[in-house]
């Protein structure tokens, strides 16, 4: 699966239909060519934000200017443009989510009754035209305290969505790390307090994290850009530990934005995280997780690929580590792959070893 994620790419619905049943379709239209022919099999829409004239508060503040945050006025409205985008492209645009990080004021005014009553619209709406389709729940950030687990729009999220008869194919987190310094360990944290959640509520679904990075580079912010080597690392782990923890499907926000830390793409071409998640990539593509064991220092999960055969991936968990590699082959995140010996170094750096 090859899958690309439309959010600011000028494909809003507040872009799109700029007064009512007026559509502008050139930016979709070529952002979903694009998608397909650069190779995706899937392509992911996010269906908000609300056009100022659908507004239920035309004012109210929000990222994307005044009613962007607001619920419709009329609920018609937002379904009709449903029904628009997958009568549109059905069989191209593969999956819907159904709003962007919710939880945050700068997207969504905050009700999660009103948002779970329009998913379930929504997903009826897009059953009955492409039944292949999938639905995305609205994404929520996750701070992975106490409060998460019961005072959150997540978790109340999740229980009105419940109680609509879980309307979705899958549930969205943002799993950016909340102090921007940080890496995949807190990551790690966030995966299993949002999977925490679906398993109290009763919600049993495929987990997606719909946007992730690390640092970050926006104006009145503090900087925070990992250099080349933490890069690669974090890539290579973000795609590991999904893979291990049971995340779906995971979207880096974004390729070549500049907006946070990692870039997977720049100027010159692929950058070194770039090529660590097309490595993983090939690592992981069709192989079967078969466990994680945490001895001595380090980690080593184990898969199986897709012919058969087994291999592993370790890593140190703090500082280095010396692991007898000999007669195993050594691959890294760079593409490369040698002979091991029997005093190989492992650092926080993810190495694939199996037989040579």
């Amino acid at each position: 699966l090859r899958s690309v994620r439309l959010w600011d790419t000028g494909t809003r619905w507040d872009q799109i239909e700029t007064a009512p049943d007026q559509y502008t379709w050139d930016t979709l239209d070529a952002a979903v060519d694009n998608a397909r022919a650069g190779g995706a099999t899937d392509v992911l829409y996010v269906l908000g934000s609300t056009p100022q004239w659908a507004a239920r508060d035309p004012q109210i503040p929000g990222l994307y200017g005044p009613g962007t945050t607001s619920l419709p006025k009329e609920t018609e409205d937002y379904v009709d443009f449903v029904r628009e985008v997958a009568n549109r492209y059905k069989g191209r645009i593969t999956a819907y989510q159904i709003w962007n990080e919710a939880n945050t004021r700068s997207f969504y005014e905050g009700d999660w009754t009103a948002l779970a009553k329009l998913t379930r619209r929504a997903h009826d709406a897009i059953k009955l035209i492409d039944p292949s389709a999938q639905v995305v729940g609205a994404s929520s950030t996750v701070i992975p305290g106490k409060l998460f687990q019961t005072e959150s729009f997540f978790v109340r999220y999740a229980r009105a969505l419940h109680k609509a008869g879980d309307p979705v194919d899958a549930m969205a987190v943002h799993l950016y790390p909340v102090d921007t310094s940080k890496g995949p360990d807190a990551r790690v944290r966030s995966i299993r307090a949002a999977q925490k959640v679906l398993n109290k509520v009763g919600i049993d679904k495929p987990l997606w994290d719909t946007e992730v990075n690390y640092g970050d580079r926006r104006a009145g912010l503090p900087t925070v850009v990992p250099d080349s080597a933490t890069s690669v690392t974090y890539v290579g782990r973000t795609y590991l530990d999904s893979a291990t923890l049971g995340i779906a499907r995971t979207y880096w926000y974004g390729w070549d934005l500049g907006v946070l830390g990692i870039d997977m793409t720049d100027a010159a071409g692929i950058t070194p995280a770039g090529r660590a998640f097309l490595t993983v990539r090939d690592w992981l593509t069709d192989a079967r997780p078969a466990g994680c064991q945490d001895t001595d220092g380090v980690r080593r999960c184990s898969f199986v690929g897709a012919d058969g055969s087994a291999f592993t991936v370790v890593w140190a968990q703090g500082g280095t580590v010396t692991v007898d590699a000999e007669r195993l082959e050594v691959c890294r995140l760079d593409g490369s792959c040698a002979v091991g010996t029997t005093d190989l170094t492992l650092d926080a750096q993810p190495v694939l070893l199996r037989e040579a």
